[in-house]
């Protein structure tokens, strides 16, 4: 393979990445009709690769794209930055639920891990104070005040567990809105809500926050909501739950569509909610108006807080809480790499059609067949 471009005669330089071809800081593939090129970056066009050095380049390519952390995908064409500065343009249908099954499995399950972390050495703290209270009191009535520490030990355990939740319950969350910050602890948390609009974006929050209450839509929605579903998702998920998020994501059209759908169902909840605590605060004024005051002590034996809303970010159901961030990230990547991928598409379009010249001239039809049948195998592979 040549090292330089073959209309600029530049130097393409060199990747890490793609070990069967380190040649090239942009390449561009299509899996689907087995084409590679190098885009150069001086001059942006598009050189073909030789057929014959063409296909483990490309099944490299698509792993690593199916792989990489920071891509966006249209309907015809993909963008994917690697580490070492790469660039890798797919050509072909998305495979966003493919790869946000990967790329989110791996944060949420070191969210749980440190979750199960800090739980388990709260705990341990106490177990270690009864194994080594018991020791130290069973061999000697006079370290029988020591054995006594155990229970105390113990007890500082859990206390420390309890301490911990405690003080994530107070730690506020600090939204930006209209130039200040908005303070929201987890109660709050648990009356902010999700709902469905009219706008294009489909969705708003009514946001509950340390001084008022009120409604967020377009960009400031966004803002406030990836906020709080870091803080809402922050004990993580296992991987079957982020295959079933996934699933989630797919049922929509878009992430659009999935994201409107998620808020429909949300508000649903917050109606069944509603009637509930209708019904639920006129017992509570029966109660009070037969005995006397006693309303207030109706709520409290009954145990419910009529502000909380099971359908809130910090209580809506997990999948759809874990796909709403997911998509949240998706379309913000989306939005921060749309702008590079409109001249990718219009280079694509004119390089396709000179490569379909090239791959067509002087190549016998033992060749074609070959091609065609070691694309199948590609296909299936990658089913």
């Amino acid at each position: 393979m040549y090292a330089s471009c073959l209309f600029c005669a530049r130097p393409f330089g060199a990747n890490e990445s793609i070990e069967a071809f380190p040649i090239g800081k942009r390449l561009a593939f299509d899996a689907a009709k087995g084409r590679l090129w190098v885009v150069c970056g001086h001059c942006t066009r598009w050189c073909l690769v030789p057929i014959d050095e063409r296909w483990e380049v490309i099944e490299t390519c698509e792993r690593t794209f199916r792989d990489s952390r920071t891509r966006v995908s249209t309907d015809h064409i993909g963008l994917a930055k690697l580490r070492d500065g790469l660039e890798l343009i797919r050509v072909g249908a998305p495979l966003r639920p493919e790869l946000a099954a990967w790329r989110y499995g791996r944060e949420f399950t070191a969210r749980r891990r440190r979750t199960v972390t800090l739980s388990i050495a709260a705990i341990g703290v106490g177990a270690g104070g009864v194994v080594v209270g018991s020791a130290l009191g069973a061999g000697s009535a006079a370290l029988a005040i020591i054995a006594t520490g155990a229970p105390a030990l113990q007890f500082t355990g859990i206390l420390g567990f309890s301490l911990l939740r405690l003080l994530d319950n107070a730690r506020a969350i600090r939204v930006p809105h209209d130039g200040k910050e908005l303070l929201v602890n987890r109660e709050e948390l648990k009356q902010t809500v999700l709902v469905p609009t009219d706008d294009a974006q489909g969705w708003g929050l009514i946001l509950k926050h340390s001084w008022a209450r009120f409604t967020l839509t377009g960009e400031d929605a966004v803002r406030a909501t990836t906020r709080l579903l870091t803080r809402a998702n922050g004990a993580g998920a296992g991987r079957r739950a982020v295959s079933s998020a996934v699933s989630v994501l797919g049922t929509g059209e878009t992430v659009t569509h999935a994201l409107r759908d998620i808020a429909l169902r949300t508000e649903l909840l917050s109606g069944a909610h509603r009637r509930h605590m209708s019904r639920f605060i006129a017992e509570a004024e029966f109660a009070s108006a037969g005995v006397g005051g006693g309303g207030a002590l109706f709520l409290s034996q009954r145990g419910r807080n009529p502000h909380i809303n099971p359908a809130s970010l910090a209580l809506m159901p997990a999948i759809d809480r874990l796909a709403f961030e997911m998509a949240l990230h998706e379309e913000r990547e989306r939005r921060a790499m749309a702008g590079e991928l409109a001249p990718l598409l219009s280079a694509w379009r004119e390089a396709d059609q000179v490569a379909a010249i090239a791959d067509g001239l002087l190549v016998p039809t033992v060749v074609e067949d070959k091609l065609d049948e070691l694309k199948a195998e590609r296909e299936n592979r990658v089913q």
